[in-house]
């Protein structure tokens, strides 16, 4: 449709994929674009019907890809339908759609060796990587990938701007020539002639006095003033609140345990506080063996209260392989993470306060 509502379709995974889809979903509506993000946006009435329809009105189909995104597809369970599995419903129909589609790879995500008929074509798209050490770069990148433009009054912001300002000015220009109309009309008049000119040289008296090094010297004085009031809130905004975020896994739990000592609260983020979110584990079973291996980089990740990434702290990427279940390898994982040194991250997340 020419008039959709939206023109930026977003799909992902909530499972590891509903951070990333928020950022892009605050980012993009900050920028001006129209963009469809989640469930709880859909009207009341024939829920698929009304998500497919959003996927057909988009011009582009952003697509995060995260760990584990694909790993329904290969379930085995006889109660699995994919009618109900909404990803690849929604990947299915952009590709049939032939929609502009944006694949968005995060840490820790490869493609399965095999797809489903209906969803294969998302491999051959131009994927693009958004690493949140670059995320700035990264999104600035993905932008330049859209067919959607940002609202009108977006773009010509500047231009805006400009024609306010003239309009301003025009006001100011015309104000003034109004009362120097009526200073005119008062001089024609001969018994207001000796009170024009008494005016003219109060206005002059008062122009000279307002360009005198006096009132310079004030001037200056004024604008020091407001620097030293800015630099004070400035100083007192400083501190902030580091807030943890976790969804209480033994992995979560275990690295918390580690740096607990920089302060941190479990409490909702507010105000200029920091949000301090761990990263997950990722396990896969092997095909071949039937074996589960484990890989995990701990990492933590600094975002203001409304989602925006600030910076992040990383150690090396820890390896488990061949283990006889999903649980076992989470344990000997958890085995190596005890003996991981995380001293050096408590004076560096002191530094964010």
């Amino acid at each position: 449709m020419a008039n959709s509502k939206y023109e930026i379709f977003i799909s992902y995974r909530r499972k590891g994929g509903y951070d990333t889809a928020k950022l892009l979903y605050d980012r993009l509506r900050m920028d001006g674009y129209s963009v469809s993000f989640d469930i709880d946006t859909l009207v009341n009435g024939n829920f698929d019907v009304e998500l497919e329809n959003r996927v057909k009105e988009c011009k582009d189909f952003l697509l995060v890809l995260s760990p584990g995104i694909f790993d329904r597809f290969f379930d085995t369970n006889p109660e699995y339908d994919p009618e109900n599995d909404w990803v690849r419903r929604e990947i299915a129909c952009a590709l049939a759609e032939n929609k502009n589609i944006v694949p968005l790879v995060l840490e820790g995500f490869t493609f399965p060796k095999t797809l489903p008929d209906n969803v294969k074509g998302i491999t051959r798209k131009n994927a693009l990587d958004l690493n949140q050490k670059y995320f700035e770069a990264a999104y600035e990148k993905m932008k330049s990938f859209l067919i959607s433009k940002p609202r009108w009054a977006v773009r010509h912001k500047s231009k805006i701007i400009v024609l306010l300002s003239i309009i301003a000015l025009a006001g100011v220009a015309y104000f003034y020539s109004q009362k120097s109309l009526e200073l005119q009309e008062e001089v024609i008049s001969k018994e207001k002639f000796k009170r024009a000119f008494d005016s003219i040289d109060s206005v002059n008296a008062e122009l000279e006095n307002m360009v005198s090094k006096e009132k310079f010297k004030r001037a200056f004085d004024s604008i020091d003033s407001i620097n030293t009031a800015l630099r004070m809130q400035q100083q007192g905004q400083k501190t902030k609140t580091l807030h943890w975020k976790s969804e209480g896994s033994t992995i979560e739990q275990l690295i918390f345990e580690k740096i607990k000592e920089a302060g941190f609260e479990k409490t909702l983020c507010s105000g200029n506080g920091i949000v301090v979110s761990p990263a997950k584990a990722s396990c896969r079973e092997n095909a071949e063996t039937k074996k589960f291996n484990c890989s995990y980089t701990p990492e933590i990740t600094f975002t203001t209260c409304d989602s925006k990434p600030i910076t992040y702290l990383k150690l090396e990427r820890i390896r488990i392989e061949q283990n006889a279940s999903e649980a076992a390898a989470k344990e000997e994982l958890a085995k190596k993470l005890k003996l991981t040194d995380f001293s050096g991250w408590i004076p560096k997340i002191k530094e964010q306060k």
